[in-house]
């Protein structure tokens, strides 16, 4: 009975340091954030959209950071390895270069990079690293029935629906006439299929506690 004893304590010990892993990634860009907050991101806020509108900086700074601890509290006890969370850093890092960063009096943002604007890249490359999170989730998840499970059908729904979304703006670029609203009908038509995704949810879910 005593040779399973080192391969039980290597497992713990596997487990022990992913979990180090995730709570040390969390807490240093919380860190981070709030030091950008702090030195950098109000005042930019303040002097581009005016002290009138600090209230919307902090609503925006006080549901990234709830947001990032619910994340950290409900994920710790996945084991997210060090390679995915040196992916999700890289994101992380190309969005502060894009803002803090300037060259010849512009912002990283503003340049253009392989003839696209660099927040195109961004979104690109930070696409992809969300794909490959969200990817890691139902390989190590086996799709239960709990709460994340409920996001990750909102999610999905919502991606379907820009889909469409995106369909209309080329129709917008390419067809003279067209019918198609504008920035309110776009974001109108999201919070619909937002309204209906969490609606479906609460109804399948419902059904299943029964």
């Amino acid at each position: 009975m005593s040779p399973p004893e080192p391969i039980s304590l290597a497992r713990s010990e596997s487990r022990v340091l992913r979990l180090l892993n995730l709570d040390l990634f969390v807490l240093f860009n919380l860190a981070l954030f709030l030091l950008m907050c702090a030195f950098s991101y109000y005042a930019r806020f303040v002097e581009y959209r005016g002290a009138a509108n600090a209230l919307e900086f902090l609503v925006y700074a006080l549901v990234i950071i709830l947001g990032s601890v619910f994340l950290w509290v409900y994920f710790r006890k996945y084991p997210f390895d060090s390679k995915l969370l040196g992916l999700i850093q890289v994101g992380i890092l190309l969005h502060y270069g894009g803002a803090f960063v300037e060259i010849g009096g512009a912002r990283l943002y503003d340049h253009l990079l392989l003839g696209l604007r660099y927040d195109k890249l961004v979104h690109f490359a930070n696409a992809g690293i969300i794909a490959a999170l969200i990817g890691r989730l139902f390989r190590i998840r086996a799709m239960r029935r709990d709460l994340i499970d409920a996001v990750l059908i909102v999610v999905a729904v919502l991606g379907l629906g820009a889909i469409i979304e995106v369909v209309e703006y080329l129709v917008c670029l390419t067809i003279p006439g067209h019918g198609v609203g504008g920035y309110d009908n776009n974001m109108q038509d999201l919070i619909a299929n937002l309204a209906g995704g969490v609606t479906s949810v609460l109804i399948q879910y419902g059904r299943v506690r029964d």
